[in-house]
This record gives C-alpha cells, structure tokens and sequence, in this order.
C-alpha cells in the first residue's frame, strides 16, 4: 500500500498513528506528495489533489483521513480502536468528527492567515477561532478516560498538535489545563511521537 502524505498534513498524520497503532505500518510505503503543486502521482489516486490518499496494492485508492482510518483499522486482529459495540462506536466517531472539526477550521484558518491581509475576511476568521476555542473547552470538560486511545483519541491529539504547529498564538492550553495533561501524556506514545510533524 502507498500512502500520500504531506508532513505536516494533521489528516495524513492520524492516517500514520492508525497503521502504527495496529501494528500494519510496515505494509504501508509513505510517499511525500505536496497537495499544493498537483503532481502526477497523487492526481493519479486523488482527482481532488488532497492528501491522505491510499493506494491499494489492487488499483483501488481510499480517500478521507476518516475512511483510510477505518480500513487500516480492520486489516489487523491488534484491538480496534473504533469499537464494534454499536454505541461505542458512535461515540467514538462523533469524538473523532469533533476533534477533525478543529483540524478543519485550523487548516482553514492557515490558509486564510497566507492571503494577503487586505484580502482577509475579519469575520471568518473569528468564526474559526471561536469554534476551535468551544470544540477545546468541549474536550477538556470532558476529558478522554480510556487506558488505551481509540480513534477518537488519536484524532484529538493530532488536532491539538495542528494548533501547535501553526497556531501557537491561540495558546489553546490557557483554557483548557486537563486537556492540556493529557495531550502530554498522549503525545509520548510512539505512534504519536514518531510523527510528530517538523516545525
């Protein structure tokens, strides 16, 4: 399998802890490919040119963080970690959904941030910040509990390392202090430590 990743792609870095927390990252060959330039190769397994993408050993290709995640998550018998229990498993998909809801209006925020500051809307970025700042007081009033992280979990942890990464002036940590404790305590896994994004 070959996945299309950018470095510093929050969505392609879910997609690299998942293989790595069940144990199948040796079946995956990560290409580097820069949405941005449209190359060749990644318009070949995404007519959209946006990563992650992967290619399947068949010619299939699988596009979304959410549902390469879901088919990594089933290629090995490692537990799963989007729970089969059917409310188990919505809730952790709405957790997963939430956490990739700030990722969204962090990228967003990115991109509008490069426009040239005339050509900025005032208005949305404040809407992007205010629901990073409510999704962030959301998980830190309600803190993940598991010993083990699911889907969810992995999904929050790389939003959160998103903000580090290109939005350090929110200082997310100043309001949510529990959340804060554990997004240390997550970020020393391997699966997360190991793809830590460059800066």
């Amino acid at each position: 399998m070959r996945l299309f990743y950018s470095p510093t792609s929050p969505y392609a870095r879910k997609c690299r802890v998942v293989a790595i927390e069940m144990g199948v990252e040796a079946q995956v060959e990560i290409i580097a490919s820069s949405p941005m330039a449209s190359g060749a190769d990644l318009l070949a397994v995404n007519p959209l040119s946006k990563v992650p993408a992967l290619a399947l050993p068949d010619g299939r290709c699988i596009v979304d963080s959410r549902v390469i995640c879901q088919f990594l998550d089933g290629l090995a018998d490692s537990p799963r970690l989007i729970p089969t229990d059917a409310a188990a498993r919505i809730d952790c998909l709405t957790r997963e959904a939430l956490a990739d809801g700030i990722t969204d209006a962090a990228f967003l925020l990115t991109m509008e941030r490069k426009r040239p500051a005339e050509q900025q809307s005032p208005e949305w970025i404040g809407r992007w910040i205010a629901a990073i700042r409510r999704a962030v007081a959301h998980f830190n009033a309600q803190l993940p509990q598991r010993p083990d992280p699911d889907l969810g979990d992995i999904a929050l942890g790389c939003a959160l390392g998103y903000l580090d990464l290109r939005h350090g002036d929110l200082a997310w940590r100043a309001g949510a202090p529990a959340l804060a404790v554990w997004f240390a305590a997550i970020s020393t896994r391997p699966s997360l430590a190991s793809t830590m994004p460059p800066t």
